[in-house]
Formats: C-alpha cells, sequence, structure tokens
C-alpha cells in the first residue's frame, strides 16, 4: 500500500512538472510570436523609410536641377542687360 502512495505521488509530481513545463512552452510560444510579429513590423517601417528616402533624394535632383536653370537664366538676363545698357548708351538726345 504504501508503495502504491508513492508511486502516485511520484506520478503527480511528474504531471505537475508537465503542466509547468507545457505551460513555460506555451508562453514562449507566444513571446516568439509576439517577436516575429515586432520585427516583421519594423521590416515594414524600414522600407518606408527607405522610400522616403529615395523621395527626399529625388525631390533634392529635382530642386537642383531647377537651380541650375534659374541659375543659367539669371546669367542669361544678365548678359542682356549688359548688352541693352551697351546699346542704349550708344544713343545720345
Amino acid at each position: 500500500m504504501a508503495a502504491i502512495a508513492e508511486i502516485s505521488s511520484i506520478v503527480a509530481q511528474i504531471s505537475d512538472r508537465q503542466t509547468t513545463i507545457a505551460s513555460a512552452v506555451e508562453e514562449q510560444t507566444a513571446t516568439t510570436t509576439e517577436m516575429s510579429r515586432s520585427v516583421a513590423e519594423a521590416a515594414g517601417g524600414s522600407g518606408q523609410i527607405a522610400e522616403n528616402i529615395t523621395g527626399v533624394s529625388s525631390a533634392a535632383e529635382a530642386t537642383t536641377q531647377a537651380l541650375t536653370q534659374t541659375r543659367s537664366a539669371v546669367d542669361e538676363l544678365s548678359r542682356m542687360a549688359a548688352e541693352l545698357r551697351t546699346t542704349v548708351g550708344r544713343f545720345t538726345y
């Protein structure tokens, strides 16, 4: 009888430990799932940042081109103004 009681006690301890292990595995699975979700979300955010940087780079390039064209127009206008001054200076009243 004592042996059966001891075996029952050992079986109960094993059952408790299995329940504890199963709970820990379930918790680890939930943690891993959450970590995977967070990593995927971070990767999506990184992709969006990369797209934004590409957009800013394109806008900066377009601005540089526009400024270059404006500088050329200003230089041409300055040359034309000097030419006009020279031409008007030839006329006397």
